[in-house]
């Protein structure tokens, strides 16, 4: 890899831009970084410090905004990439120790466009996160899927309400509003209730205020189903759907994610459009599920912001990394991949093998399809060491096969007899040549065994083999080409 100098000056986040060079004929430009990148390695292999942190320094450099989703404690290593590039500054670390909040909910009620304040996008919302909850426990049949609707119907009724009544909304008062709901007709009638269920306050609210014809149907029919439907259900269906939604919001109404996002909000995910770099300080390793939880709203915050925005022939790009992305995936980043080029992100997922996604989304052969269609939509991949051989196979597969002619030759003689002995004549020999032709692997997976992984045993370098489909590298003529990274 070497270091890119212009000689001449372009205009600013040009497409054509280079950041890097992986040979002194083939750089990497801002148009590649916005394909997507997919780097894989071993534990070790040097794929962060690598091809990582290549990719990270020449986008500081090139002046993306981005969002840093962390599975280890990551901070420092992004503090020194800043410093190194001159963004330390643009640094905004997003963690229970500073002063930044994002209200996800709230953000997406009161923002600008057209799509803002729509009931359905905050339903959604919660359903993209909630996604890697359901996936720990197993994703059932049609049981299942029954009591997941039902709880999106609880949801969709609650936040229409909410929204209605005060304005605002937010997990713990959406959580208030569901467990003070009526649990029978004879509740509905009970002055007791009426005076002490906050349900009842903002069904009372949110019929005095001002609405639309739209919104006045959508009100009826919140109202029905609070005053009606939902209390006329039996107890055990209706336990089973409040049991859904709170188990779905529970994590998001304790601690430290309360206090990140759930009160006043003095950062979105449009500060990245500026040049800010949000690295999500809540390690997965260190707060596990929460961390988990808080890392995947932000993606999706960020992934929905990002595609609304208007771009011009010289709109600043911005990253997604994620290191580790196994433990980040979710069914939505399929769907953002294919079409967030146009957006200018440049998403970078880095992960030991492929398995890994194939078991976080839900080791099925859907999970496995999800995992396919989001690798084929980041066109260039970066291969490090590794041992496993699925990854590997896969990795040679995605090169591809190649017109290769293999020779043989082989001999023969006839055995030796007495009459061959007595006469002096020898037996005759016979000898073969072949040329035979074969599509074959134009990279063995055994050659991803053997790249160096980096460290003072290999004077700090750290090979990779770059695949981008489409193109073909001069260094190579073909549609990969060994590089070396260095450490330092």
């Amino acid at each position: 890899m070497w270091p890119f100098r212009s000689r001449k000056r372009r205009e600013r986040w040009s497409l054509d831009q280079p950041l890097f060079t992986l040979s002194p004929s083939d750089p990497f430009t801002i148009r590649h970084s916005v394909e997507g990148v997919l780097v894989t390695g071993a534990s070790g292999s040097g794929k962060t410090s690598g091809a990582g942190q290549c990719l990270a320094q020449s986008y500081l450099t090139a002046g993306f905004g981005g969002l840093v989703l962390v599975a280890k404690d990551e901070r420092a290593m992004w503090e020194s990439y800043c410093r190194k590039t001159g963004r330390l500054g643009d640094l905004q670390v997003f963690s229970p120790r500073g002063k930044l909040r994002f209200n996800s909910l709230d953000y997406e009620l009161n923002r600008s466009g057209l799509g803002a304040g729509l009931t359905e996008n905050l339903v959604n919302l919660f359903s993209e996160m909630f996604e890697l909850a359901e996936r720990r426990v197993g994703q059932g049949g049609n049981e299942e899927a029954y009591w997941r609707r039902a709880a999106r119907q609880l949801l969709r009724a609650s936040i229409d309400v909410l929204v209605l009544a005060t304005g605002h909304v937010s997990v713990p008062e959406l959580y208030r509003l569901v467990v003070s709901a009526p649990t029978s007709t004879e509740q509905v009638r009970s002055a007791e209730w009426k005076a002490n269920s906050f349900c009842h306050r903002c069904l009372k609210d949110a019929d005095s205020r001002p609405k639309t014809n739209s919104r006045q149907r959508d009100f009826e029919i919140d109202a029905d189903y609070f005053l009606l439907e939902y209390p006329a259900l039996s107890e055990k269906t209706r336990s089973v759907i409040v049991s859904t939604f709170t188990s779905m919001v529970d994590v998001l109404n304790r601690g430290d994610v309360r206090e990140l996002f759930c009160g006043e909000t003095n950062i979105t995910p449009e500060a990245i459009r500026d040049g800010a770099i949000i690295l999500v300080d809540l390690p997965v390793k260190e707060f596990g599920e929460i961390g988990q939880f808080a890392q995947v709203l932000w993606k999706i915050a960020f992934q929905k912001s990002i595609e609304r925005r208007e771009v011009s022939d010289n709109t600043r790009p911005v990253f997604l990394w994620a290191d580790e992305a196994q433990f980040f995936v979710t069914s939505g980043d399929m769907q953002f991949q294919t079409t967030c080029r146009s957006a200018r992100v440049a998403t970078v997922m880095l992960t030991q093998n492929i398995s890994n996604f194939y078991a976080a989304l839900g080791g099925t052969e859907k999970g496995k399809a999800e995992t396919d269609s989001l690798f084929a939509n980041l066109n260039t991949k970066v291969f490090h060491a590794n041992g496993d051989p699925v990854t590997n196979d896969w990795a040679a597969s995605i090169i591809g096969r190649s017109r290769q002619f293999f020779t043989n030759a082989s001999s023969s003689y006839e055995p030796h007899n007495w009459l061959s002995s007595m006469t002096g004549y020898t037996n005759a020999s016979h000898v073969s040549a072949g040329l035979s032709e074969t599509m074959e692997f134009e990279v063995q997976p055994r050659v991803f065994t053997t790249l160096r992984k980096g460290g003072p045993a290999n004077a700090w370098q750290v090979d990779g083999v770059v695949f981008q489909g489409g193109r073909r590298f001069a260094r190579s003529g073909k549609t990969w080409l060994k590089v070396s990274f260095a450490q330092r």
